[in-house]
């Protein structure tokens, strides 16, 4: 602000705008949700390790969660040097500082993004084994890691030499680009391949082999990012109103800072979810008695499958293997949990034996092993 323009302001108004300060409130939502998604990533490596395997797609959520706490710390320093105060009562060396850990929290902050998302669609790739379903689960990991490191080195050399990046004495000497222009096309581009991220694995999921309500089920849980989706706009928002307000960047500067964490700790909050349902299960008795009720119904529906086998395989004079249909059907249907389910296609098998009439079904149910590609191709051929 011009400081000319500071004494035309009335004392008690002055007053005002000195007790103004967005500080705390960034502080605490930074906190909160750094800790929740921490809680997160903790839950999901106990669940891996206790019920199934770490895989690439953990590793990937916990460089994440280091970048997210790197991040959390530059923004804190950005509140303990000014950010979130009227501009007017900062001191200039404070300003400096506090743009100087904008800057680093802006590196961190692309960086640990990108690690999200490729966790995200490394989950996907497990998931989802047929080659078709895999491609654009590949075409947008190849975006958002293409979007990551044109932002990682727009953002690092924004201006040149790079101190003028948080010296607003030197910037006027520096050559840079236009700064708002970059973070609008960063938000919007974060935005869009959060959307394509939140509705990739709806086609694949709704022509999985299963009950509707397993498939809304699955659906739900694997495109909660469109919650992140909804915080990326607003991050975008906040972007704009602080464009508007170049006289007093540091009071302005408080929402783009706490949307940010808000968007990245929700981010591995919505990644971390489907990897905690065996541990829900086990813990809350609940869901264990529901997912129960469950099998009981898909067992009664096993039986009358069992008996229509039954009838169709006496005609034939092959009664006995009815038995073992009773026994592997009510056996199928039993334990499955929802971060082990695979997407793989039906598989139809042509009767050796013209004469008979026999009712057959595929199922592939893995408990603590993680799907394979060699697995999934053997399946095929035979």
């Amino acid at each position: 602000m011009d400081p000319s323009l500071i004494d035309k302001i009335p004392p008690e108004v002055l007053a005002i705008l000195a007790k103004e300060d967005q500080g705390p409130k960034v502080v605490g939502l930074v906190v909160a949700f750094t800790v929740l998604a921490f809680i997160c990533v903790l839950l999901r490596f106990f669940a891996r390790i206790k019920f199934t395997i770490v895989g690439l797609e953990d590793y990937f959520i916990a460089l994440s969660m280091l970048f997210s706490i790197a991040t959390a710390a530059c923004q804190i320093k950005q509140v303990g040097y000014g950010a979130g105060k009227h501009s007017m009562f900062v001191p200039l060396p404070s300003i400096i500082m506090s743009l100087k850990y904008l800057y680093f929290s802006i590196l961190t902050y692309c960086v640990g993004f990108t690690l999200i998302k490729v966790s995200i669609l490394t989950q996907y790739r497990r998931i989802f084994t047929v080659a078709s379903a895999r491609i654009p689960i590949y075409v947008v990991m190849g975006i958002a890691i293409a979007s990551g490191i044109a932002a990682f080195f727009t953002f690092a050399f924004a201006c040149v030499p790079v101190d003028a990046n948080w010296n607003i004495l030197k910037k006027p000497m520096a050559k840079c680009i236009n700064e708002y222009a970059a973070r609008y096309a960063h938000g919007t581009s974060n935005a869009v391949t959060d959307l394509l991220i939140a509705a990739l694995p709806v086609k694949g999921i709704w022509n999985l082999q299963l009950v509707r309500r397993q498939k809304i089920a699955l659906i739900m849980v694997l495109t909660l990012g469109w919650f992140v989706c909804i915080v990326s706009i607003l991050r975008v928002h906040s972007l704009y109103v602080l464009h508007q307000s170049e006289d007093d960047p540091l009071f302005y500067s408080a929402p783009p800072i706490y949307w940010a964490a808000m968007e990245m700790n929700l981010a591995i909050v919505c990644a971390c979810v489907p990897a905690l349902k065996p541990l829900v299960v086990k813990i809350i008795p609940a869901f264990a008695s529901r997912r129960t009720g469950n099998n009981s119904t898909e067992r009664s529906t096993s039986s009358k499958l069992s008996k229509f086998s039954h009838n169709f395989q006496k005609i034939s004079g092959a009664s006995a293997s009815s038995r073992n249909v009773d026994k592997d059907l009510e056996n199928g249907h039993r334990g499955t949990e929802l971060d082990t389910v695979t997407a793989l296609p039906a598989v139809h098998r042509q009767t050796a034996n013209p004469g008979h009439i026999t009712v057959t079904y595929d199922m592939d149910q893995q408990s603590n092993r993680r799907p394979s590609d060699e697995s999934f191709q053997r399946l095929m051929k035979s």
